[in-house]
Formats: structure tokens, sequence, C-alpha cells
């Protein structure tokens, strides 16, 4: 089952457990949330403002920017309109995937 499976198609199919419903949702709903912090980021990379995600230096030092603004009320970044720790889980997943798999293009 992949992402573009309807929620309501898993609802009335018996077969489907309550788990993969809510893995579904949780994939959804996330998807819809790093998406915004994503497109805010890619503007600046296509601009030559940042380096590509995957070699960039800078993802720990904005996980604590990203949590700063938010311990002082921040709730949405104007520029992105996503949640400040919404880019902190998505600077978060970039430091795994170098990690990971190296500063490497995907």
């Amino acid at each position: 089952m992949g992402l573009g499976t309807n929620s309501f198609q898993l609802l009335c199919e018996p077969k489907k457990t309550n788990w993969e419903l809510e893995r579904y949702l949780i994939h959804s709903t996330f998807l819809k949330m790093l998406d915004a912090a994503t497109g805010d980021g890619s503007i600046k990379r296509q601009r030559g403002e940042k380096p590509p995600w995957w070699r960039d230096p800078d993802h720990e030092k904005a996980i604590f920017s990203h949590l700063n603004k938010w311990k002082r009320g921040e709730k949405v970044d104007p520029t992105s309109g996503a949640h400040p720790l919404v880019h902190l889980a998505w600077r978060a997943l970039a430091i795994a995937h170098q990690e990971t798999h190296g500063q490497v293009p995907p």
C-alpha cells in the first residue's frame, strides 16, 4: 500500500488493519507538513543562496534556530507558513540522510 491509497478505501476494506490506516494517515499528514518547509528551502537553493540539502553543513545550527523560534512562541514561519518544529524535523531528517548515505545526491 502506498501513499496514494485513499483513506476511505482503507476504512472500507475489512482486511486492512487499524495500524495500516494509522500509518497511511501519519505518512500523508507529515508529508504535507514537510512539503511547506521543503518548498521554502528549495526556492533558496534554486537561487543559489543555499547549498544542496544533502551537502548543507548548517542543518544542526538550523535545528537550534528553529527550536529557539518555537520556544519564543513562534507557531508559523513567516516565509513558508510551516510550524518551526516542522522545519526542525526537516533538518533532522537531512542530517540522518547525510549520516546514513553520505553527502552525495540521492
